[in-house]
């Protein structure tokens, strides 16, 4: 079996051209150099060396060799800084995948506040749908992403993130601007905008006025929360979004209201299965926590939407440590 302590004698020779300059460097004597490199040539039965006028010259084999053995040498005189990188998470970007509504307004931040902990990590952020999302973590093309809830979670770890309540966003100058809060019955035959039939949510509205027999005029319909925003400012009509789209969102653009009942907008963490939640994944995850409630309270404060008590209600709680869907301890 090859030793390391022979591949350095072996190492030595050839960079210093005898075994006495050898041993000098190595702190052994020169007959233990040459019993290194004898045992070496017997573990790999290949002679290294031929002697020439007292001279000790490689053979073509050990020409070959020591390629290798210096090859070897190089990586491991890296591995110090590559520890070092992986400290400091250099090395690898940290690949993270939101829906929409939090790819553009609350991930940002988080990755902000990452920085700052850590200047010398990268990120890579992919907003896409929450399946997509989803599927990429699956695949471990991503470390986390945030998913809406109904999202298939298996193959993946998961956790719930946040409950956002809906909120109504409507024109400035409304009639309905002087409302605390708003109701469905607030909407009957209002010109709406609704989130597309594809999206989950769109479900959970739709048999909020169903049930109460209340009939709503639809002037638009839309995949993303955002445009919902954009077209209420052009005075196309009401809407109901997820609140982390108003980050997007001139304040003095639109008018936010809370809506009752509650309609959330569950939001899951999700993990790729291979991927320990430890190093930088573990502190992301964890900033993200801790801004999840401070970060939606001042965005919908922002909008004035919090201004007296039937306000405060409305919203409620809006995040919630989530208990684990699919633990990755089990």
């Amino acid at each position: 079996m090859i030793q390391h302590r022979q591949l350095e004698a072996f190492h030595a020779v050839v960079l210093m051209g005898a075994t006495t300059r050898a041993a000098e460097i190595l702190g052994i004597s020169q007959p233990a150099v040459s019993r290194l490199i004898k045992h070496l040539e017997y573990s790999i039965k290949l002679k290294l060396f031929k002697r020439s006028n007292g001279r000790l010259i490689l053979t073509r084999e050990g020409e070959l060799f020591h390629t290798a053995v210096n090859r070897a040498f190089q990586t491991l005189g890296s591995l110090g800084a590559i520890a070092e990188d992986i400290r400091g998470y250099r090395e690898q970007p940290l690949k993270i995948g939101a829906l929409p509504a939090m790819g553009f307004s609350f991930v940002p931040y988080v990755v902000g506040a990452l920085h700052k902990a850590h200047p010398q990590a990268t990120v890579n952020l992919e907003p896409a749908s929450s399946d997509i999302v989803r599927d990429l973590v699956a695949a471990g093309h991503l470390d986390i992403g945030f998913v809406a809830d109904e999202v298939d979670i298996s193959g993946v770890f998961a956790e719930q993130f946040a409950m956002p309540p809906a909120v109504c966003v409507l024109p400035r100058g409304h009639e309905l601007a002087n409302k605390a809060v708003i109701q469905p019955r607030d909407l009957a035959d209002q010109p709406f905008i609704s989130l597309s039939h594809a999206d989950r949510a769109r479900r959970r509205i739709d048999q909020i006025f169903e049930r109460q027999n209340i009939t709503r005029n639809v002037v638009a319909e839309t995949h993303f929360a955002l445009t919902i925003c954009q077209f209420v400012q052009q005075g196309l009509g009401v809407g109901l979004i997820n609140p982390y789209c108003l980050e997007c969102v001139e304040p003095k653009s639109v008018i936010v209201r809370p809506f009752l009942p509650q309609i959330s907008f569950k939001t899951m963490m999700i993990y790729a299965p291979k991927s320990p939640i430890t190093g930088l994944v573990s502190t992301f995850r964890s900033i993200s926590h801790e801004m999840a409630t401070p970060f939606l309270y001042g965005l919908i404060r922002r909008f004035g939407a919090l201004s007296n008590a039937d306000g405060e209600r409305a919203f409620g709680r809006l995040t919630e440590p989530g208990p684990w869907i699919r633990n990755p301890l089990e």
